[in-house]
């Protein structure tokens, strides 16, 4: 190899070098602990295209995006107390001052966080300006919010705007265009999301089930032919076979 070709591979080596370098610094670490409830959670790095099924916190960086998978929840948890609810196959991109939701539904908790922080979607943004409400995206791009505590101004991307106070919602159009304000019965929406103990990481068991829907998540995101899946496959039915032959001494000993 000359000499020439030498320099050039080196540069190379240097430029590629500082550029990952340079995307490394640029990571914002976010104030928010990601609790996983149950099941597994699609995360993809911040200016990666690879991603990763996860079932354990990590630290969260800005532009980071998470997806909860079938039968999976999750909480974040933010410095100041803040709150964020996350049910099954919902699709977020976090960001230190705001929420982007593309799909499912999320549920908010707010305390001392100040009200430039945003809940963006497909067809409108919410402005927080009270504790507790609801935003859902349905698979058509509609967004409804319903507030369960206190207030949200919401703006349609298209047209319309409100202020939504305790027991009050509204719903944007695929388009963006904001619906007039409307009630809906606050008891059946707390109801529907559940008690605080139903989103606590320690009440979740290791069930024979929660094995099945681990290994279902990962063959369906790697393919069955995957180590990942593979070994998922492996503990459901070491723990299936268990539980059936516990089941199967339990039947025996009451016809005894």
């Amino acid at each position: 190899m000359n000499r020439t070709s030498m320099c050039f591979l080196l540069a190379v080596f240097c430029l590629v070098f500082s550029t990952a370098t340079f995307a490394a610094e640029e990571l914002v670490a976010l104030d928010a602990k990601l609790e996983i409830i149950s099941g597994q959670v699609k995360l993809t790095r911040v200016g990666s295209t690879q991603t990763d099924v996860i079932k354990e916190s990590c630290q969260l960086y800005a532009g980071d995006l998470l997806e909860t998978l079938k039968e999976s929840k999750a909480t974040l948890a933010f410095s100041d107390g803040t709150n964020m609810r996350i049910k099954e196959k919902t699709l977020i991109e976090v960001q230190p001052m705001s929420v982007r939701v593309f799909k499912g539904k999320t549920w908010y908790k707010f305390t001392k966080r100040g009200t430039e922080f945003r809940i963006e979607t497909p067809s409108l943004v919410a402005g927080i300006r009270g504790t507790e409400f609801e935003v859902a995206v349905s698979s058509r791009q509609k967004t409804s919010v319903a507030v369960v505590d206190g207030a949200v101004a919401v703006r349609g991307n298209n047209a319309g705007d409100a202020l939504l106070t305790k027991g009050l919602a509204a719903i944007a159009d695929a388009e963006g265009d904001l619906s007039k304000p409307i009630e809906f019965n606050i008891e059946n929406k707390k109801a529907e999301w559940g008690d605080d103990s139903e989103w606590q990481a320690s009440s979740v068991q290791n069930s024979v089930y929660k094995l099945y829907m681990d290994y279902v998540n990962l063959k369906n995101e790697y393919g069955d032919n995957d180590v990942r899946a593979i070994e998922a496959k492996e503990k459901y039915n070491k723990a299936n076979k268990k539980a059936k032959s516990a089941r199967k001494d339990k039947a025996a000993r009451k016809q005894q």
